[in-house]
């Protein structure tokens, strides 16, 4: 491996390069290559070339970048010019609710088939998992204003449902959610699956976020699922959480988040 090589940073580069971060660095090298420039030419110059490439291998030279980047680029107002504002990429999607005891869900789903325990955790009953997929292969397929009327037809209780901000907005007597695409597409398999197997609507309702756990396709666009870390701004999962280590389960090919594991 070259010195060159050593020194890139793929995860704050390239496609996920974060514009933000890259102008908020690019400004502070620039003053301080000013500042000291100022005294001597030379080492403004040697200040000025070296963070450039830095930035350019590795997405930001100035440690933190990625936490206070967006934050700055918010306070500035400046959220619209970067692509991004606080209700769209900003936006942490929810999850519906149901006032029910956990461990009457769990052992409602065990009863039932759905999950099943062995020695090395829960999993998925292989029948339902088929069935569980392909109606979310059949719900991507929707549109935004199709998925929102699946939406409303799906949750146990009357509520006004419409596409926002890249999701869907659910608003009830009992709760106000914004949900993600992918998350909404998720939640809305799972109370169809489940009903199909006979589960009460309120036990529907509260497994839609922890069967979200055993998902491995993405509901969105049927990438693979895996455990990774969102990027608050740069990189992977961009511009969601204000801690970039944050472990979920998102897709490995639209980064699209679809649970967020306990840290």
């Amino acid at each position: 491996m070259s010195i060159v090589d050593s020194l890139k940073r793929p995860e704050y580069t390239g496609q996920n390069r974060c514009l933000p971060c890259t102008v908020v660095n690019s400004a502070i090298i620039a003053v301080v290559a000013f500042a000291l420039g100022i005294l001597w030419i030379p080492v403004g110059l040697v200040v000025l070339v070296v963070g450039a490439v830095a930035v350019y291998l590795r997405g930001y030279v100035v440690p933190g970048t990625p936490e206070f980047a967006p934050r700055l680029v918010e306070a500035a107002g400046l959220a619209d010019v970067f692509g991004y504002d606080d209700e769209d990429e900003l936006r942490e999607s929810e999850s519906l609710t149901a006032d029910i005891n956990p461990e009457v869900m769990l052992s409602t789903l065990l009863d039932s088939g759905v999950l099943i325990e062995k020695e090395d955790g829960l999993y998925v009953a292989d029948d339902f998992r088929d069935g569980w997929e392909e109606t979310m292969a059949t719900l991507r397929k929707g549109s935004d204003d199709e998925l929102a009327n699946t939406v409303s037809t799906a949750v146990p209780f009357e509520a006004d449902v419409s596409p926002q901000f890249d999701g869907i907005g659910i608003d009830g007597p009992d709760m106000s959610v914004w949900m993600s695409r992918a998350q909404a597409i998720a939640d809305v398999a799972t109370i169809f699956a489940l009903s199909e197997e006979g589960i009460p609507a309120s036990v529907r309702l509260a497994a839609t976020e922890p069967m979200r756990m055993f998902i491995e396709i993405c509901p969105e666009c049927g990438g693979a699922v895996e455990e990774t870390t969102v990027r608050n701004c740069c990189g992977g999962t961009a511009g969601l959480y204000d801690n970039p280590e944050h472990p979920v389960l998102a897709c490995a090919e639209c980064d699209a988040v679809v649970y967020e594991l306990d840290e």
